[in-house]
């Protein structure tokens, strides 16, 4: 298997049409539970019509499918390459001259497909494939949502595109050869800095506003990029440059396409191609060896199964803030507008429910027979585990409170002014109240020994001493952390938006090993298994050792994460958009995926050979899991 999206599963199979013609090939095969919905089998096929169109001119040779059967396929040449965000990721961002003639290698590949009347829809570097031999030669792959213009769109509404890169008019289903432009010079800004770029103008397009970017956004980018990327990314797509006009513009700085693939004049620099020939020669090394059998044709291989659902329970107003906790006598759900409820962890039964009256933005904590729930009324509530009765009630002033982890006798939550409040568990009185820090603390302290470390929503971190509040020694400073930070024995693990991983360790101050440059994280770090599992901007899932920080594996979900993975065992658990991926957390092979009814902002409950997922939808689901995997 070579990866998984929400749709569909891709797989490296061995294509024998007769016994002298053996070539390995990709094949894509739509998910059994999209199989039946007619809207996507159609997209599927228009996937293998756009392939066939384009007859491999800037894309992958298409050699067999099947879009008519049980679980629809197609089956592709098999390329080895790397593709443009691995390469940016490993190398790091390229040079002005260098995406200028990226830029010139891609344009004809967008005019043709402007002659077929196809619109990619999702241009991004992840799909765009630099080959194995370096010479700069370019694909252009997944064409899951391409469409065709001269058909009527059946869900004309539905956003279809990858945030991060796709043009405005693509919130609501609107698309035409300008898109695939403004995904291009937002491609080439990725490309020339390593980065995401912000996307406010699809807020103003919610809004109802003209969508614009902030005057400076571009102006990290050097001169004639910053007018390329400009003139691409104009919030009117008539106004944007046409790809035969691009060309024309790199004419006039002397970057012209070349006329055959032997050029010399490539524009990957030598460093970069590097790359891509490690990268190649070791996938190759992955290679099954060819098969012996004559006469097979390639066939879907067999889907791993998802798990099955063993019961739903429905919600009222919304638990997309919250995710379930296991206590002794089942599993406790919070929602939106102030209800708790415990559930049998077997069918889903009500044992009891309490309304609260103030919202639940944020997971309780459970420890000594009691749940600890912060409410929006300003006050964190205990209850009977039991049967739901109020133990004590702590109120926090003019300061909402919010995530509350449990520290042997005591109760830390952060509060909104950038307070942490150290609370009795069995009394419910103050042992301590922090002085204001920098912006609210919407993360879960995190406790070791006798330190206790917040990130503020300013991304800062600070360390208290656990038995009185006051400020610990002086942490080295990571821009922007997102999330709450992981601990490891005297070790402290961050993650920022910036692009930053970082280890520090919690005796000397001093920090073992730094990431920078790498992709903006959007979780805080997981541990599990010695390694730090997080997820980034764009929906990938990397995994590093804890230790030397190395990079021991990546799984692209190819939806935005909101959420933290979950470690439980030897699978790891990642919710992206509406669906819930299990991976092997040493190697981070895929497992199985399960779609979820709507989308997932909390991380799954794994207990009771369950994992136990929140929705937007306001749905609580107990998915039964496979047994482990033996190693």
């Amino acid at each position: 298997m070579l990866g998984a999206g929400g749709m569909a599963t891709v797989y490296l199979a061995d294509m024998k049409r007769h016994a002298a013609d053996s070539i390995l090939a990709v094949v894509k095969v739509l998910r059994r539970e999209w199989s039946q919905d007619t809207y996507v089998r159609r997209l599927f096929r228009q996937e293998i019509e756009a392939l066939g169109e384009m007859d491999a001119q800037g894309t992958l040779k298409l050699l067999d499918s099947d879009p008519d059967s049980a679980s629809p396929w197609f089956a592709t040449e098999y390329v080895p390459g790397m593709d443009l965000r691995t390469l940016v990721f490993d190398h790091g961002p390229l040079e002005t001259q260098a995406v200028l003639r990226m830029a010139a290698e891609i344009a004809p590949i967008l005019m043709r497909l402007q002659a077929h009347n196809i619109v990619h829809r999702d241009l991004k570097p992840s799909n765009i494939l630099i080959l194995s031999a370096a010479d700069g030669s370019l694909r252009l792959i997944d064409f899951g949502v391409a469409r065709r213009l001269d058909r009527t769109r059946t869900r004309p509404a539905m956003k279809v595109g990858t945030d991060a890169f796709m043009a405005p008019e693509q919130m609501f289903g609107g698309a035409g050869h300008p898109s695939d432009m403004f995904a291009l010079g937002l491609t080439l800004a990725y490309a020339a800095t390593g980065r995401e770029r912000d996307r406010p103008d699809l807020t103003e397009v919610l809004l109802q506003r003209t969508p614009r970017f902030p005057q400076d956004a571009f102006d990290d980018l050097r001169t004639p990029l910053r007018e390329v990327v400009k003139e691409c990314t104009r919030p009117d797509p008539s106004q944007r440059i046409t790809a035969q006009e691009l060309l024309t513009r790199l004419a006039h700085h002397g970057i012209r396409v070349r006329e055959n693939r032997k050029d010399h004049a490539i524009w990957l620099p030598k460093t970069a191609r590097t790359w891509v020939l490690t990268h190649a020669e070791h996938t190759r090394a992955l290679m099954p060896e060819p098969g012996t059998r004559p006469g097979a044709s390639v066939r879907p291989v067999t889907i791993p199964r998802s798990p099955e659902v063993s019961w739903t329970h429905q919600l009222s107003g919304r638990a997309w803030f919250t995710a379930p906790v296991e206590v002794a006598e089942g599993i406790v759900v919070c929602s939106l507008d102030g209800s708790v409820r415990l559930l049998d962890p077997v069918d889903g039964t009500v044992l009891w429910r309490r309304d609260l009256g103030g919202r639940i933005e944020s997971t309780p904590a459970k420890g000594h027979g009691m749940i600890f729930v912060p409410c929006s009324d300003r006050t964190l509530l205990a209850l009977d585990t039991i049967d739901g009765s109020l133990r004590w009630s702590y109120h926090a002033g003019d300061s909402c409170l919010f995530a509350p982890v449990v520290q042997g006798e005591r109760v830390l939550v952060g509060a909104r002014d950038g307070a942490i409040h150290c609370i009795s568990t069995h009394t419910g009185e103050a042992h301590w109240v922090s002085g204001r820090g920098n912006g609210p603390v919407f993360d879960r302290p995190t406790v070791t020994a006798d330190r206790v470390y917040v990130s503020g929503w300013q991304g800062h971190l600070e360390a208290l001493r656990l038995d009185d509040g006051s400020r610990a020694t002086r942490l080295p400073q990571v821009k922007d952390v997102v999330g709450a930070p992981a601990a490891q024995e005297d070790r402290l693990f961050l993650a920022s938006r910036t692009g930053a991983l970082c280890a520090i360790d919690t005796e000397t101050g001093k920090q073992p090993w730094c990431l920078v440059g790498r992709t903006a994280a959007c979780t805080g770090p997981v541990m599990g298994h010695g390694m730090l599992y997080l997820g980034t901007v764009g929906g990938t899932v990397w995994a590093h050792d804890s230790h030397t920080g190395a990079r021991v594996w990546r799984h692209s979900t190819s939806r935005r994460i909101k959420c933290a993975p979950a470690h439980d065992n030897d699978t790891l658990y990642v919710g992206s958009g509406h669906t819930l991926t299990a991976l092997d957390a040493l190697e981070g092979q895929l497992r199985w995926t399960h779609r979820t009814s709507a989308s997932m902002h909390a991380p799954p409950l794994l207990a009771h050979g369950h994992a136990y997922i929140a929705t937007w939808d306001c749905a609580i689901q107990a998915l039964r899991l496979p047994p482990p995997t033996l190693r």
